[in-house]
């Protein structure tokens, strides 16, 4: 093919990919067309007819697709008839699957009861059909900006509802072959959970069959904070190692090449089910397909117009796929390194050569990464020396042969055990390295624009990469994350957020010019007493999946002072999660609260930080915003009524955080002080006993902020306090239905927002 061949396929992936973005998210598809227009004016392509019909296909193929996503099931409907289209996951009492219900997904939740009823339920595999009684529920939605919206996750996979079934009854297993397929996957997992060392468990698991739920959350954290987690998924690098280790294998048994090319291509087939067809293993594995196809056809079809067609088809098949971090990650990376492979492969040292690609690999990633994961790994460009020849030589065959021979029955201790020592070394030394100080960059979700000036730099950066100019290419990056982060630590605005962190408090304070990092509560989540086998490898906690990332997607990763008010969890119970997952020099707490059982914790991992008791007649200042503590007077710690209340000027407005005061506390302090605030957060999540009418009186606040949980099992807010609000006319705003709110200021104005429409 000649270059016009290759500009065929180019230019009809970006236009898919612009039609697509058209009709699902305007702005990018936008960007992208504009870029694509202006390239064929440059180029002077003779596509521009071409790459217009396309647009115009791939625009009507992404409307379509977008209005054909609705739900046809009744919410009345109780008993239904399921088939499970996945490998079931049980994680302690809790049993999880996506099932299809004659025509519809719907992810289905069931709690176990026994461990006999666990011991049953792990022998259900993809494909059996049940009977079962249950609701169907509406997913909720995230009620906090950047973080994952589970409802959203759920509708990019045609998913409206949950199912919360209470009971099953008869079950069929599967037989049909694409059932099959999915059981060997299970089988594979089985073997490996159970003759494998258990802390070889979950990284083999990944290696072969693209599974992670099994690896420990600080081991993958770890990986990330290195750089190297794409090896944990199963890559483009993979495939291609494990398709030559099949072709060469065939060959040495005898077969002719042509033959092992198409025993290679079923095997392809075949590899993507088995790995759970996960973005990257499509897009490797239908590449390599497209491309033995083409070598059969005397076609001549290259990496790159493999690509192209590959990304085309599978965006025309789901249009939803755009927003998956992998296929994002996956494509573009890619992408990236066959348009360099050039000048990488133009490098005589074979160090160098690896160097370029995992430069390039890390710079094209970047982008997508702070979109997703709001941190960019720093240490990664030294990391990927390492691991990729670790992993590509030594732990990726060695899984292989060990699984292997686990499948003949052969038992080979030392082996395994080499194998597990070789895990734990490079595990511990991961967790090593991800302790370094500045391993990691936070930088927080950019905006759309600076997301853009992101691309615009890794164009011009492969550009200048091109002509050899490699340092130059480097010092443009380094100088826009710079800027990036100057821009992130003296913003000019400042932001007041009352975080959705369920039935709980939790307020970012982030004053302008850097003046000062404050956080109110870290809320936190009740724990219940649960036998052993009931207890699940990862639990939900406000602190590790709400208030950290939350912060962190803010580009914030130090925190000037933790005011914890009190010590009820639904205040301090994240607080460990935040000292460990962030930098914070000083935690205020009440005066006698660090003697509960529920601080002891909390005290251990702040021992890195300053600790003092605030009480009333502290203060400080920060810029043009001023603080104050006007509760507790004592040092005797006796619950609510001795939480820290904070007056404060900020943003042209007078605030009152009350913790959760009570009745008594609040006349306590208004017969102290005459204290009128524009906004109050409502004491103890608009308890009856809080917000009296003499306190509202006395404080007249314009607007009123209640932080509750959904559906909480306390009622918050009571009826009376919304009725005292209402009548006074005051503006009331709710975590519970509005999500996060936030009080964006700009010197002495600002506005509020509401997270949830």
């Amino acid at each position: 093919m000649n270059r016009v061949d290759r500009e065929f396929f180019l230019y009809g992936g970006i236009s898919v990919l612009a039609g697509t973005l058209l009709a699902l998210q305007w702005v990018w598809g936008a960007f992208v067309l504009s870029l694509l227009f202006l390239s064929l004016f440059l180029r002077k392509s003779p596509r521009i007819f071409f790459c217009c019909f396309l647009i115009f296909l791939s625009y009507l193929n992404g409307l379509y697709q977008q209005n054909s996503r609705f739900s046809i099931l009744s919410p009345d409907q109780t008993n239904f008839l399921i088939t499970f289209t996945n490998i079931p996951s049980i994680d302690g009492n809790r049993f999880s699957s996506p099932v299809d219900t004659g025509g519809e997904s719907v992810a289905l939740t069931y709690y176990l009861s026994s461990l006999s009823e666990k011991e049953l339920f792990s022998s259900i595999s993809p494909g059996t059909s049940c009977t079962v009684s249950g609701e169907l529920m509406a997913p909720n939605g995230s009620g906090n900006p950047n973080l994952f919206d589970y409802k959203k996750y759920l509708y990019q996979q045609k998913i409206y509802w949950t199912l919360k079934v209470d009971s099953f009854s008869t079950c069929v297993p599967a037989n049909s072959w694409s059932d099959k397929l999915v059981q060997v996957r299970s089988e594979g997992l089985k073997l490996i959970a159970s003759g494998f060392p258990p802390e070889a468990v979950g990284i083999t698991q990944a290696l072969l069959f693209g599974e992670t739920g099994e690896i420990a959350e600080e081991t993958m954290e770890a990986y990330r904070a290195l750089g190297v987690v794409h090896l944990l998924a199963i890559s483009g690098l993979h495939v291609g190692l494990i398709s030559a280790c099949v072709f060469f294998l065939l060959l040495r048994a005898g077969l002719r090449k042509e033959r092992a090319g198409w025993v290679v291509i079923v095997f392809l087939l075949g590899y993507m089910v088995l790995t759970g067809a996960a973005p990257s293993v499509v897009r490797a594995s239908s590449m390599l397909i497209v491309i033995l196809l083409g070598q059969k056809a005397f076609l001549g079809i290259k990496t790159l117009d493999s690509l192209n067609i590959i990304f085309s088809v599978m965006v025309f098949y789901d249009p939803f796929l755009l927003f998956h971090a992998g296929f994002q990650l996956s494509f573009f990376v890619s992408f990236s390194l066959v348009l360099s492979s050039n000048r990488i492969l133009s490098s005589s040292s074979t160090l160098l050569q690896a160097f370029k690609v995992t430069y390039v690999s890390q710079v094209a990633s970047l982008p997508f990464i702070l979109h997703h994961f709001f941190k960019f790994s720093m240490i990664g460009f030294v990391t990927n020396l390492l691991y990729v020849p670790l992993y590509s030589l030594v732990i990726l065959p060695a899984a292989f042969i060990l699984y292997a021979v686990t499948i003949m029955g052969i038992h080979l201790p030392f082996a395994m055990d080499l194998y597990q020592s070789l895990l734990g070394w490079t595990d511990r030394f991961s967790l090593f390295l991800a302790s370094f100080p500045f391993s990691t960059l936070i930088l927080g979700r950019p905006h759309a624009i600076v997301t853009g000036g992101y691309f615009g730099i890794i164009w011009v950066g492969f550009m200048l990469m091109e002509k050899g100019r490699q340092i130059k290419s480097a010092v443009i990056l380094v100088l826009f994350i710079s800027l990036h982060l100057m821009w992130n630590t003296f913003r000019p605005y400042g932001e007041i957020s009352f975080i959705d962190v369920g039935q709980g408090d939790s307020i970012l304070i982030d004053l302008p010019f850097n003046q000062g990092t404050y956080l109110i509560d870290t809320g936190g989540n009740l724990m219940f007493p649960q036998e052993e086998w009931e207890e699940r490898k990862k639990t939900f906690s406000t602190g590790k999946d709400i208030v950290v990332p939350y912060l962190k997607s803010k580009g914030i990763g130090s925190i000037d002072k933790l005011i914890l008010t009190h010590g009820d969890l639904d205040h301090v119970g994240g607080a460990v999660d935040v000292l460990e997952g962030m930098k914070v020099k000083e935690v205020w707490i009440s005066p006698g609260s660090a003697q509960k059982e529920v601080m002891e914790e909390v005290m251990l991992a702040a021992k890195g930080s300053e600790v003092r008791e605030a009480k009333m007649g502290d203060e400080w200042q920060a810029g043009e915003s001023s603080f104050s503590i006007l509760s507790p007077d004592d040092a005797v710690y006796e619950g609510n009524d001795d939480s820290l209340v904070i007056y404060a000027h900020i943003g042209g407005m007078k605030w009152l955080f009350t913790g959760d005061l009570e009745e008594s506390g609040e006349r306590k302090m208004i017969r102290r002080y005459n204290v009128e605030a524009d906004v109050l957060k409502v004491g103890h999540h608009g308890s009856a006993s809080s917000t009296s009418v003499e306190f509202l009186e006395t404080v007249d606040p314009k607007v009123a902020i209640i932080s509750a949980g959904k559906d909480n099992r306390f009622g918050h807010p009571h009826p009376d306090v919304v009725a005292r609000l209402e009548k006074g006319g005051v503006i009331i705003y709710n975590t519970a239905d509005d999500g996060a709110v936030t009080y964006r200021f700009w010197r002495g104005s600002g506005t509020f927002s509401a997270h949830r429409p």
